[in-house]
């Protein structure tokens, strides 16, 4: 059990849950009723709080307490299935290197938990956009490893470790690719999101490099300003399924580079009359839960968020032992391709005996 749990019963966020444990103030009580509800729920009991060197060997920890921070964003769970994935890997990861936790989210007013405002902290782990230049004074001189992010313009620092977007997209494309499509298309959506961005870059290079067409379709791709919407409505989901339909020659296979944004693009197919899977081939990335729901379900590439959230600790870990190494780290994680279309082989094959599968 972690606070992703306690977060999601609760109805409320992680940072939220935090306050509540290490009872800080600003929490209306009846939210923290219903965090320690939760909490009783589940049976979670909080790792004991402890100071000083830990754990043994590490001569630079002083307080054992590790911040994890959201800077302008607000990683809801019921949301960001992915983001709640890494998360509980980084608290599970931090309780068996001996740390605590600290979870705070940080907002315009660039409010810190007070522990991390002080200083009494080892390390962060930071997710989302790049601080005020006041608050990353704030912030940088501590060891940083940036989770979940891939962006490259100013104002970031530290370490990063994130899924490999380059290899996203090109598994995406050539596993339509291998199905003998030859006009595909990606759904530009968040054409500013830098994950994004490299999907689609990748993606492609690697339909031209096999000779075949691609279209990129979005609903302002000229757009150069950051932007921290990290999701589309419905009406623009309409809109760039409709860009797409109107094509001729129409694509008939498309990259979606988010599941949520899928389930949208399968109800707007559908309104106008083309069935994904025969009519069109629709890929997609994140391989969340809620792809279940989804007739037929499509392939999906996994992007790992255990793994993610096991290597920013342990990258974390690294850096605090080496906090004047020059050089800047950034880890990539291998995605996985998951084809449902293999389960149904297998699932064929045990029913007919075949050993072979």
């Amino acid at each position: 059990m972690s606070i992703v749990e306690v977060a999601r019963i609760a109805g409320t966020s992680h940072s939220t849950v935090s306050r509540v444990i290490n009872k800080r103030p600003g929490v209306a009580p009846e939210t923290v009723a219903a965090v320690q509800r939760a909490m009783r729920q589940l049976g979670y009991t909080p790792p004991a709080r402890r100071r000083g060197p830990r754990p043994a060997g590490m001569k630079r920890v002083t307080t054992g307490t590790i911040g994890l921070l959201m800077v302008g964003t607000d990683a809801m769970f019921a949301r960001a299935p992915v983001t709640a994935a890494v998360f509980h890997a980084v608290e599970k990861s931090l309780t068996e290197h001996g740390f605590n936790l600290i979870v705070g989210q940080v907002g315009e007013e660039g409010r810190l938990p007070p522990d991390v405002a002080k200083g009494q902290i080892d390390g962060l782990l930071l997710h989302g956009y790049a601080p005020s230049p006041e608050l990353r004074k704030t912030l940088s001189p501590h060891p940083s490893v940036w989770v979940l992010s891939q962006r490259s313009s100013r104002g970031y620092w530290g370490d990063r470790v994130c899924p490999d977007n380059e290899v996203i997209g090109r598994l995406a494309a050539e596993y339509l690719l291998g199905l003998g499509h030859r006009h595909l298309a990606y759904l530009y959506f968040s054409p500013t999101h830098m994950g994004f961005r490299s999907r689609a870059e990748a993606f492609v290079e690697t339909v031209e490099e096999y000779g075949a067409t691609c279209e990129m379709i979005a609903e302002n791709p000229s757009s150069r300003r950051p932007s921290r919407r990290e999701d589309f409505g419905d009406a623009q989901t309409d809109q760039v399924v409709k860009q797409l339909l109107a094509m001729n020659p129409r694509p008939t296979g498309v990259f979606v580079p988010r599941d949520r944004l899928t389930v949208k693009v399968y109800r707007a197919l559908r309104e106008q009359g083309i069935e994904p899977g025969r009519d069109i081939e629709v890929m997609s990335c994140d391989n969340e839960p809620i792809l279940e729901a989804l007739d037929p379900r499509p392939a999906s590439v996994d992007v790992r968020p255990e793994l993610i959230g096991e290597k920013a600790v342990e990258q974390l870990v690294w850096r605090m032992q080496r906090p004047d190494e020059p050089t800047r780290a950034i880890v990539t994680i291998e995605p996985e391709l998951v084809d449902p279309r293999r389960w149904n082989q297998r699932s064929a094959g045990r029913a007919r005996g075949d050993e072979s599968e």
